[in-house]
Formats: C-alpha cells, structure tokens, sequence
C-alpha cells in the first residue's frame, strides 16, 4: 500500500472521476480542434491529435489497472471504482471514434463540395468571357455601321461640292459661248419667250423638288432603320445579366442577333445603293435645271444691269454705266456683297454678274476698296478677294493670271505672332488656298489666306 502510494486513485477515492473528467476535457479539446475548419491542414491535423491523445490515456489506464488488480486485488471497492472508469474510458473511446468517422465524412463532403464550386466557378469565367466577346462584338458592328453612316454623309458634302464646281464650269463655258454682238433689239424681241421658258423651269423645279423630298424620306426610313438597330443592339447589352442564368439560351439569342445584324447590313447596302443612285439621278437633273436656268438668268441679269426697264408700260429701257448697287471707281464697277458663301461660290456669282472676283493693282483701289466694305455697315469684316494659291502652295495668283509677286501687296503681319499668308491647318487640314481682306485690320496690312470653305462676304469687280 505504501509503496504505491505515488498513484492518484490509491489515496482519492474519487480518482477515478478525476480521469474520466480529465479524459472529457481532452475530448472537448479534440472536438473544439476538429471543428476548426477555416483552413485544410486543421481540418486534417486535429483528429489524429485526439485520437493519439485518447490512445495514450487508454495506455495509462491499462497499466494502472494492473498494477491496482496486482497489489489491490483484495480491495474490492477500488477495483469496482477503476473498472468503473475503464468502462467510462471506453465509451469516451468510442464516443470519440464515430465522432472521428464523422468529422472525415464531413470533410470528404466539403471537399467535393469545395471542388465542384471550383468547376461552377470556372464554368461562370468561360460564359461571362463569351458573353462579353459578343457585347464586344456586337459594338463593334455597330462602330462600323456609324462610321457607314458618316461616309455616306461626307460622299454627299463631296457629290455637293463638285455640283458647284461643275456650276462654275458650266457658266464659264455659257460665257464663253454667249454671243457679245447679240443686240439689246434681239434680247427685248425674246424676252417673251424667255418668260415662258422660266415657267417651264419653274415646272421643272417644282417636280425636282418634289423627287428630293423622296429622296429626303428614304433618308429618314434609313435612319429610323438605323436607331431600331441601335435600340436591339442596347436591348442585347441589357440581357446579359439573364444570359449568365442560362447560357444554351444565350447562346441561341446570339446566332438570331447575328442573322438579324446580317439582315440589317444587307438592308443598309441595299438603301444606301439605292440612295446613292437617286441622289446622283437628281443631281444630273438638277445640273440641267440649274444650267438652263442660269442661262436665262444671265440673260436677264446682263439686260437688266446694264439697262434696266424705266417704263414697265413702253418697256423703255436706260443703260448706266454701272448697275444699281455697284460702285464706279475710276474706269471699273465694285459690289459689296452682303451675304456669305465660299470663295468658288463667291467667284461664281461675280462670274453671272459679267465680272470676278477683285484684284487689287493700286494703293488707291486698295483705300477705296477698304472704305466701300467699311461704309456697308456689316458686322463681318472678312471679305474674298480674288487671290489664290490652290495651284501651287505659296505661289500666289489673281484670278485674272497675274502673280501677286510683280504688284502691290498688303499681307498682314503681326509683332510676335508671325505674317500672313500661314497655311494654317488647323481648321482645315487642307490649309489655306484663298485670299480675303479684313476690314478690322490696318488698311495696308488687312489681306490674309483663309480655307476656301470658310463662307464670307464677297467683292466683284468687272469692267464698264
């Protein structure tokens, strides 16, 4: 008894709960470990921790127990008390054991769970980047249909200036081949005539007019075609939240839009052909229109100006040197226009008033020039001239041949900013290929180049 007094149950009696409460803490611990699972290698490192601790405790037990039943085999209570937690120990054991099992089905259910998330999780990559290849697309479609658009619009602005320069062609040649001896005699003995024929112009203005409004709703139809195709295109944008849900149907929805973009492509080439071929059918009419028209304006223009009706009774006509609103300046007639248009515009209409554009030979008409577009009282000070470089970059022309170089000149030059002509490209990456005065400016130093497209007032000059 003495000898075996270093043991706890020898002089406890209730050593054996000792154990048993000792061997539930370490079952709670195990439990409190194993139920960690924020990361893998917990999960798989705590139940072989309880189960080496628990191993270890049914050792120590065992070998207490036969050492008790050796030395204590005629204390039968003691005997009854340790056999007592040997049963406890054993169905901690056990107890511990299906906890185990437990914990490892668990964990085999949460890594196939973990994987096939993992799988969900790529698949939702691979559609999102399928969905977004198409939005990706179908944007680019729709760039590609804008940038249609604005081509067709700047074929218009081109097909619209060539129609004015085939204007000022064809006027150029009418006044090449009109007839200067006609005779004033002749001219009143058709003015009849002439009359009739304006109203079948005008006739024929009416229907071209009526054919460009066509032409003007088709235009709209092409754009109404154009905004629903932009509405679809958004509608689609829209839908990609629902396609993430269901990807065979995205997948369907794509193949209608593509075979629905096919068929609004087709469409447009469709329109724009035809528009294009209408456009240009009207063109051709307009041009004979505008010709004949112009033909016979000048007529009257060139009757008219030079001698105007003074009885509508008599038709009793008086010619001036110059025409009303043109001013005399030494042997020449000058006009100050009051509207805009750009220089090939402008050059036209002096062309069908019997002159050009002016060209300047003296300081005198340069003072007098300066004054008449001062006096008009117009709120723009910018007017063309009739200067020119198209030809050849900074070799500049009047419009009647001569070269600026070998007359008077008037540029205008800035202290600490630079000298005109500059070619500025700014805004107009073709540069700066016509000459205009500025009445803002010194009266010697007022001429400067400007884009042929800039719409300004104007001066004509013609001859007695």
């Amino acid at each position: 008894m003495v000898g075996h007094r270093w043991l706890p149950w020898n002089n406890n009696p209730t050593s054996g709960s000792i154990t048993v409460t000792s061997a539930k803490q370490d079952q709670e611990v195990s439990l409190d470990c194993l139920g960690s699972r924020k990361n893998l290698s917990r999960q798989r490192f705590c139940p072989v921790v309880g189960l080496s601790a628990l191993c270890l405790l049914l050792l120590v037990a065992s070998v207490a127990l036969s050492v008790l039943y050796n030395n204590k085999s005629d204390s039968r209570p003691e005997w009854k008390s340790l056999l007592f937690d040997y049963q406890n120990v054993s169905e901690s054991y056990v107890s511990l054991s299906k906890a185990n099992s437990v914990l490892r089905g668990d964990n085999q259910v949460l890594k196939e769970q973990s994987a096939w998330l993992d799988e969900q999780a790529r698949l939702l990559n691979r559609t999102s980047a399928k969905l977004m290849s198409v939005n990706l697309a179908l944007s680019l479609e729709s760039t590609d249909l804008m940038e249609q658009i604005v081509n067709l619009t700047s074929t218009n602005l081109q097909l619209t200036q060539e129609h004015a320069r085939l204007v000022r062609l064809t006027s150029e040649q009418e006044e090449e081949k009109m007839n200067t001896s006609r005779t004033i005699e002749h001219l009143v003995e058709s003015n009849q005539l002439q009359e009739q024929e304006g109203q079948r112009l005008s006739q024929i203005n009416v229907l071209l007019r009526e054919e460009l409004l066509q032409l003007r709703d088709k235009n709209e139809e092409l754009l109404e075609i154009n905004d629903r195709f932009q509405g679809e295109i958004k509608n689609q944008s829209e839908q990609i939240a629902a396609l993430l849900d269901d990807c065979e149907e995205a997948s369907r929805r794509n193949t209608e839009l593509q075979e629905r973009l096919t068929e609004l492509q087709e469409e447009n080439q469709n329109l724009s052909s035809t528009l294009m071929k209408e456009r240009q059918e009207a063109a051709e009419r307009e041009d004979d229109r505008r010709n004949e028209t112009e033909r016979m304006e000048a007529n009257y223009r060139s009757l008219d100006l030079h001698c105007p009706v003074v009885n509508h009774k008599t038709k009793e006509r008086i010619c001036t040197k110059c025409p009303d609103s043109w001013r005399l300046f030494e042997n020449k007639c000058y006009y100050v226009s009051s509207r805009k248009l750009t220089w090939s515009s402008s050059r036209s209409w002096c062309q069908t008033q019997g002159g050009d554009l002016l060209v300047i030979d003296s300081q005198p008409e340069q003072d007098f020039i300066f004054e008449s577009s001062q006096a008009s009282g117009q709120s723009d000070t910018r007017l063309w001239i009739g200067l020119t470089d198209a030809e050849e970059e900074g070799e500049w022309f009047w419009v009647d041949g001569s070269s600026v170089t070998t007359g008077v000149q008037f540029w205008l030059s800035r202290p600490g900013v630079g000298t005109e002509p500059d070619d500025w490209k700014l805004d107009d990456p073709l540069g700066e290929d016509c000459g205009h005065m500025d009445t803002s400016e010194d009266p010697l130093q007022s001429w400067m180049d400007g884009s042929c497209k800039t719409p300004y007032r104007w001066i004509c000059e013609k001859n007695l």
